[in-house]
């Protein structure tokens, strides 16, 4: 029998066994307590903590869904449209009021307009700030703020084709002879593509650097100023006549003159292709057609995003192309010269093609046909030479010539010329006047077939 081991502790005996006891029954109890504390506490705790997050909800803005981006339609480049363009008149060009009121008279199918920034005999139209240009003194007295003049064209709706000159130019070699065709040698005159008595007119030298950079520094201006496409006209020389006389500088026989025209194109394409501006090479159909060597080799073989052969009208007629293709004179319908010459152009199946039409003389109805011959041929529309009767289907008033020496005074109203009358030739002996021709005595015999009246004769 285990025998309890007696403490004294004053005045009472320590049991062991009791302790635990109660330790672990108030260990209980306090557990029970804290227990019930929670169980009471917690759904007016949960109810507090619920009323505070909806006040701090409440106050907090509610995010706005994300908007889905509008849909923006894909810009459609230039030559992928259906274009019909115009070329802007100089005469209004240089006249903001004017440029705008022309633009608003134009025809609901024209969607582009072509607007000169060189023209062919080399006025550069615009304000530059390129040193180049400044140095080629070309610039017009009446020089336009190109960027004023495009945007004002696309806030109407047109696309713009800014159109530039390259090597024909009469202007700039005059005036910085480093940039110019010379005669014979390098310290030769400037060379003229026929004599100054029948209006021969200097060229700007292909081979040039420095007339490759000013045409390139007038490129940059065209893109900067937002232009959709540029034409590229003049890529060529000078006709073969006199030639032989050209002085284009050293090393130039070494290098064809395809090989220059077709770096050059390169030069510009490049200095592009990372833009929104398309670049359009514009050649006359005739020249390319008849193996003319002005442009070396076939022009659509030139860097390009498209190419605008100039096809005027009055070139095909009584000209001999082949043998199956010859028109002595005009016939009914034009189309079938326009036909003719637009076959003749070549392999341009797959290019982006722009024909530059001239229609000067003819109607709307007499070239109706062309455009619908055009669209068969999958040419992404055309260019129009603008002239006024073509839109209006009123005849232009013609041109009165002044005499030698004689100025032009446009705001005096020019007297219309009255015809003289052929002179008679010798007349036979005079003979016995009739009984009618004494009637009309004092009047001076007409000429065969032409009868003159005379104030009295309504007496």
């Amino acid at each position: 029998m285990k025998r309890y081991k007696v403490r004294h502790y004053r005045s009472r005996i320590y049991n062991p066994i009791r302790g635990k006891i109660i330790k672990g029954i108030l260990v209980t109890v306090i557990v029970a307590c804290l227990f019930a504390i929670g169980w009471f506490s917690y759904e007016p705790l949960m109810e507090a903590i619920n009323e505070k997050n909806k006040v701090i909800i409440e106050q907090d803005p509610v995010p706005e869904k994300p908007q889905e981006p509008a849909f923006v339609p894909e810009e459609i480049e230039f030559l992928e449209k259906e274009t019909v363009a115009v070329t802007v008149p100089e005469e209004v060009l240089y006249n903001s009021i004017d440029f705008h009121g022309f633009l608003k008279s134009l025809d609901e199918e024209v969607t582009a307009v072509v607007i000169d920034m060189k023209t062919k005999n080399g006025t550069v139209t615009y304000l530059s700030n390129q040193v180049s240009v400044l140095n080629a003194g070309a610039s017009d007295e009446k020089a336009i703020n190109l960027a004023v003049r495009i945007k004002t064209a696309k806030n109407l709706g047109f696309d713009v084709v800014t159109r530039i000159y390259a090597f024909e130019d009469s202007t700039a070699p005059y005036n910085a002879t480093d940039m110019a065709i010379r005669y014979g040698s390098a310290d030769g005159i400037l060379w003229l593509d026929d004599s100054v008595d029948n209006g021969g007119k200097p060229w700007l030298n292909p081979y040039s650097d420095t007339a490759q950079k000013y045409i390139l520094d007038i490129v940059y201006d065209a893109v900067d100023s937002g232009a959709d496409a540029i034409l590229l006209e003049g890529m060529r020389f000078p006709e073969d006549e006199g030639m032989e006389y050209a002085y284009f500088g050293i090393g130039a026989e070494e290098i064809s003159k395809a090989e220059i025209l077709s770096d050059f194109a390169k030069r510009v394409y490049s200095s592009t292709v990372v833009t929104d501006t398309d670049v359009i090479i514009g050649y006359e159909s005739f020249a390319a057609i008849t193996g003319s060597e002005i442009y070396g080799e076939n022009p659509i073989s030139l860097s390009a995003d498209g190419y605008a052969p100039l096809i005027d009208i009055d070139d095909y007629i009584g000209e001999k192309i082949s043998d199956d293709f010859y028109f002595k004179k005009l016939p009914e319908d034009i189309s079938e010269v326009f036909i003719k010459a637009y076959e003749s152009l070549g392999s341009i199946g797959g290019l982006k093609i722009l024909p530059t039409l001239d229609f000067e003389g003819f109607t709307k109805e007499e070239t109706a046909g062309i455009f619908d011959y055009l669209k068969t041929k999958g040419a992404t529309g055309y260019i129009l030479i603008y002239n006024e009767a073509y839109f209006t289907g009123v005849p232009e008033e013609p041109e009165v010539v002044p005499e030698e020496g004689q100025p032009v005074q446009p705001s005096v109203p020019t007297q219309p010329v009255v015809p003289e009358q052929p002179v008679t030739p010798s007349e036979p002996e005079e003979e016995e006047p009739s009984e009618e021709e004494n009637n009309n005595s004092g009047h001076p015999e007409d000429p065969p077939g032409i009868t003159t009246f005379y104030p009295e004769d309504f007496e």
